[in-house]
């Protein structure tokens, strides 16, 4: 259902728009009023979809009407209902933010359904589109350029009539001019007359735009003249109104627009800047979130380094000198043992024993290597490469260019992580028959890759998987030491991955 009012002083007219609407279009609630002041109150009271306004009315007309609907910032759509003859200012209505025009001494009059429908549809998807207007309610000053003594009488006779909310300030000489500049141009809009005391009116607005390029400007001229006009855009003004008869209500229009428009620009400004300081705020508390989860992911690798230690060294202090001291029993159990059946029992366990000391040795060497500690990393990974291809079988070539001075402990032990890992990554997946270990440097960083020519994988479906931590484990180590990593694969090409480290500074 659409509610619409229309604004028609002549009853014959009334009538016929009323017959047809409800023949045409039942489900509208039409209302008419027969001139300008019972519209205004009834726009006032609100709930209607579309207003129509006759041009002309007893005791105003169409465009006065649009000018109260602008200044009280209703953004009810508005179609024109014109007569013959009034052409131009059915084009100064549409100027004024007229929705549409329709002439109801023409054939298109008959047409009035469709044209209000498409004008609603229309009105409905900006609505959707724009941000809510900005209001211009409250008292604004507008300052008037202009020598003469004649049109700063006429333009403040019809505002404080037509637009009270509207104080006009004059300034009529080129002293009051440069005062009204050195205050920082204190007004909400500037009117620029047709003669502004020495100056031209173009010369008047460069003047202006080289002090201020976000103050509101109207040009009012008496020369209808193109160029000028164009040259006036050009300089920065809004509006551009030559002086007609009732040429005072486009200049009502155009300040309420203006105005409008300012008010918007400033709202979009404020929102912006309180937007920025709403992502700042957010980016600090991001970061500084993950700065709190960093720490406590490396707090919790080095506790897990420091129980994988205590559980090496329990494993070769305790548990290893146990199964020592219990092989050798069994080797002196063995000696002494007569018979066959007793040594042959001897047998066995001595072989079990040493098999379970083996076993104890390998764990503790998997949990922590003492090697790492005590040799540094290149012993470290030389081991576990020896260790490596005799489990799986697979050649790794390794080759080291490490800093002449130990590396610190916990870069030594990331490193080291990194190449166990992806090693055993090489073993599960890669069905590869040899592997590639190099470790470089230079002044500034460390820079370790694992390779081989293995089968393969699609790199961004397995990072993307969540029930695999085993890529997402090496690029968290990687970063929580402060390197980056690189992960390269092809299926059927192989694998690389390259991890970069910061060296600590060397001391001068």
């Amino acid at each position: 259902m659409i509610r619409a009012l229309y604004a028609e002083d002549d009853p014959n007219v009334a009538g016929i728009v009323r017959s047809y609407v409800e023949h045409f279009a039942p489900d509208w609630e039409l209302e008419i009023v027969p001139n300008g002041t019972r519209c205004l109150e009834r726009m006032a009271e609100g709930g209607f979809d579309i207003l129509l306004l006759d041009l002309v009315l007893p005791d105003t007309d169409g465009l006065q009407i649009l000018g109260e609907l602008a200044r009280r910032n209703d953004p009810t759509p508005v179609v024109m209902v014109t007569g013959h003859g009034q052409t131009d200012l059915a084009v100064r209505a549409l100027r004024a933010g007229a929705a549409d025009c329709v002439d109801k001494t023409s054939p298109q009059f008959l047409q009035l359904v469709d044209i209000v429908k498409r004008v609603q549809a229309r009105h409905a998807e900006a609505r959707g589109k724009r941000p809510s207007t900005a209001a211009v309610a409250g008292r604004h000053t507008i300052a008037l350029i202009e020598g003469s003594a004649a049109l700063p009488g006429s333009i403040g006779e019809f505002l404080a009539r037509h637009a009270p909310q509207f104080d006009l300030q004059v300034i009529a000489t080129t002293s009051e001019l440069n005062h009204f500049l050195s205050i920082g141009a204190p007004a909400k809009a500037v009117i620029v007359g047709p003669t502004p005391h020495q100056n031209k009116p173009l010369e008047v607005l460069r003047q202006l735009r080289s002090h201020t390029t976000d103050m509101p400007v109207i040009v009012v001229s008496a020369r209808n003249d193109g160029e000028t006009t164009i040259a006036a855009f050009k300089l920065g003004a809004q509006d551009y109104i030559l002086q007609k008869p009732d040429y005072l209500t486009e200049v009502v229009f155009s300040l309420n627009s203006i105005l409008r428009h300012a008010e918007a620009e400033r709202q979009n400004t404020q929102l912006q800047k309180e937007l920025e300081t709403l992502n700042r705020s957010l980016e600090a508390q991001v970061i500084a979130r993950t700065r709190e989860l960093q720490a406590l992911s490396l707090r919790l690798l080095r506790i897990q380094e420091d129980e994988r230690r205590a559980i090496a060294r329990e494993l070769h202090d305790e548990i290893g000198q146990l199964l020592t001291g219990l092989k050798l029993q069994l080797e002196a159990g063995l000696k002494a043992a007569g018979d066959a059946p007793l040594r042959a029992h001897f047998v066995e366990a001595t072989t079990t024993a040493s098999s379970l000391l083996e076993h104890v040795r390998m764990l503790t060497q998997q949990y922590r290597p003492r090697v790492l500690d005590d040799l540094g990393l290149q012993p470290a990974i030389e081991w576990h490469l020896k260790q490596f291809t005799k489990q799986t079988g697979i050649e790794v070539d390794f080759a080291a260019d490490l800093p002449a001075a130990r590396l610190p402990g916990e870069l030594e032990t990331v490193v080291y992580r990194i190449v166990q890992e992806s090693l055993t990554n090489v073993a599960r997946h890669a069905q590869a028959k040899q592997a590639a270990v190099a470790i470089t440097h230079d002044e500034r960083q460390l820079i370790v890759e694992i390779s081989d020519r293995g089968r393969g994988f699609d790199l961004t479906a397995a990072l993307a998987k969540t029930d695999s931590l085993g890529l997402a484990g090496l690029r968290e180590r990687v970063n929580l030491a402060g390197g980056r990593i690189e992960m390269q694969s092809t299926v059927g090409a192989g694998t690389r991955i390259t991890a970069e480290f910061p060296l600590p500074v060397s001391p001068s």
